[in-house]
């Protein structure tokens, strides 16, 4: 107990083993208290610098508004009322009775910190300033996000010559264009939930000197990791597939003009890299583009060019 317990997260992963190992030692009359303590699941004491260091305080769980609600200064409802709170809107529920939220045993009243503030600055990590309250927990549900977790922020490019392009086509002249266009070629900035904003938009804090540092953005515009590694794995197979219907449409274009020699000395070629480069190439392509947080349609140039 003198010293403190600092377990990587691998350790961490294989509590179960270590606690197996624990009985067959003990059951041996082995001395297993060295594992006994690395496979403690209690509260352990993490220096500031840890990565993996948990927050200190009351459990905090953030909630969404499924109907208009109430604000009151006290849990009673002659208590004075401070603030009308509109469906939608996002809230920070504080203490033990947060983490029922969603369950049978979810009580009547919720302490929560409900959000002043509608915009903030791009730089800085100042914390954000919340008012203090309660509200019947009759119309509640947990948020798609948590505090803490961490998601790639979607930031759609007002100009962009692909739009600007398809804007003028005849399809697109006059409407709006599709989702998953602007979603093609916007910006994707990574970081994690820091707090919540008036309008239920959450506050996604990134790393200090980052550009920008915060960003203020509805649920339908954050992406989890699931979410992110789907959209480059169809852009890098849409790559690959363009790349080989290119490859296979010159091998046809000079096998119809009659240049049959060129063609049986190519074919082969293109066989093999139709062969490795699925499995190849394109992962080695297409790992560098989900890490450096490229947009799909980025992804999807890089991987039919290589």
């Amino acid at each position: 107990s003198k010293f403190p317990n600092i377990l990587p997260p691998p350790v961490v992963m294989l509590r179960p083993w270590l606690l197996r190992s624990v009985q067959r030692r003990s059951s041996e009359g082995l001395p297993g208290w060295r594992l006994a303590r690395a496979a403690s699941t209690g509260p352990q004491w993490r220096p500031p610098w840890w990565p993996w260091r948990q927050e200190e305080g009351p459990p905090q769980r953030l909630l969404r508004l499924t109907a208009p609600v109430k604000l009151y200064k006290e849990a009673d409802a002659s208590a004075e009322l401070l603030e009308e709170l509109p469906s939608g809107e996002l809230l920070v529920a504080v203490g033990e009775d947060a983490l029922k939220v969603g369950t049978p045993e979810v009580p009547n009243w919720l302490s929560v910190r409900s959000p002043t503030e509608e915009t903030v600055e791009i730089m800085g990590e100042k914390p954000l300033e919340y008012q203090d309250g309660w509200i019947l927990a009759d119309a509640v549900e947990l948020a798609a996000h948590q505090l803490g977790d961490r998601l790639a922020g979607r930031v759609d490019v007002p100009d962009h010559p692909v739009i600007n392009l398809l804007k003028s086509l005849p399809p697109f002249k006059g409407s709006p264009l599709p989702d998953w266009i602007p979603g093609s070629v916007c910006e994707l900035h990574t970081g994690k939930v820091g707090g919540v904003l008036k309008g239920g938009r959450f506050l996604l804090q990134r790393p200090a000197g980052a550009v920008p540092e915060r960003l203020a953005l509805e649920s339908e515009m954050l992406l989890t990791h699931k979410e992110r590694r789907r959209s480059t794995a169809i852009a890098a197979t849409l790559g690959v597939a363009f790349a080989a219907l290119v490859g296979v449409s010159l091998h046809l274009r000079e096998w119809l003009r009659g240049q049959t020699e060129v063609s049986r000395k190519t074919w082969p070629q293109l066989g093999v890299w139709l062969l490795y480069a699925p499995v190849l190439v394109t992962p080695a392509s297409a790992l560098p583009c989900y890490g450096l947080s490229n947009s799909p349609g980025s992804t999807f140039c890089v991987v039919a060019a290589i």
